[in-house]
């Protein structure tokens, strides 16, 4: 092809036809000019069509990691109101000792069950890596990436309303007898259950200890009259709640950005 367009140059020349000549060579850097617009445009059209591709790779991982966080925070829940029954119980027996359990053992299974932590993650490697890479503006959806950083920005497990101090913790197992514990660790543990593609724990609804009432009446009396377990089972009542209601609230974030996920426009070529 541009042998051909050379040798009619040459002709052009030859032949005197100057003006000829020129029209043609403008006309030849014309198209020339053409074929690399159609060039670039089909170039950014392939680049438009890889980062469509990517987006909606993405966008499937965000949403699978959204589905992973909201299974994380309804077992954290569950977790924490399930302290939360134990400590109730547990303080009903320090205030209103007529009310509680006749079972001085269940007891002893509220007081300590109340003490149980829970440390959970959250489920955000997609997002890191979107934010690592730079390439968060993958996704084009300006709502759905604003709603997407405002949730993953703050970190519902390291946030304080999270992370309330647990004095309680720390003075009921220094001062309840050992034995008792490990019976209770080893019948009342943390049960672990697969969460879609990771484990959290969760407490048992139930369980029994073998220890003897009398044992269990003189313990339950002891924590009963110790001042600072009173003091500090109160404020983790009270700590426990401030943690529901936050995660609650969170909660109904989180199911708000799902909704959004899936119901996003996506019209990406794949």
């Amino acid at each position: 092809m541009i042998k051909l367009f050379r040798n009619i140059r040459k002709n052009l020349l030859k032949q005197g036809k100057t003006t000829k000549y020129l029209l043609y060579a403008i006309g030849e850097i014309i198209l020339v000019v053409i074929g690399i617009l159609i060039a670039l445009q089909i170039n950014t059209w392939n680049e438009k069509r890889k980062d469509n591709n990517l987006e909606a790779q993405y966008r499937i991982r965000l949403l699978e990691d959204l589905k992973e966080e909201n299974a994380i925070m309804n077992a954290t829940l569950d977790y924490s109101r399930e302290v939360w029954r134990h400590a109730q119980n547990a303080i009903v027996l320090v205030e209103n000792p007529q009310m509680a359990a006749v079972d001085p053992v269940e007891s002893l299974v509220d007081f300590y069950q109340a003490s149980q932590i829970q440390d959970p993650a959250s489920a955000k490697s997609t997002y890191q890596e979107l934010i690592a890479s730079g390439q968060i503006n993958l996704i084009t959806d300006i709502d759905l990436k604003t709603s997407l950083i405002r949730y993953y920005e703050y970190n519902w497990t390291e946030g304080s309303a999270s992370n309330l101090p647990n004095t309680y913790r720390d003075i009921l197992r220094s001062k309840m007898d050992n034995s008792i514990q490990a019976e209770i660790r080893e019948n009342c543990g943390d049960i672990y259950i697969k969460i879609r593609k990771t484990y959290e724990v969760s407490l048992p609804k139930e369980c029994t200890i073998d220890i003897s009432i009398p044992v269990a009446e003189t313990a339950i009396a002891a924590l009963r009259n110790d001042e600072l377990i009173k003091r500090d089972l109160r404020i983790l009542i009270g700590n426990v709640e401030a943690k529901i209601n936050f995660i609650e609230s969170l909660h109904k974030q989180l199911a708000d950005l799902i909704f959004q996920f899936e119901h996003a426009k996506d019209d990406k070529i794949l």
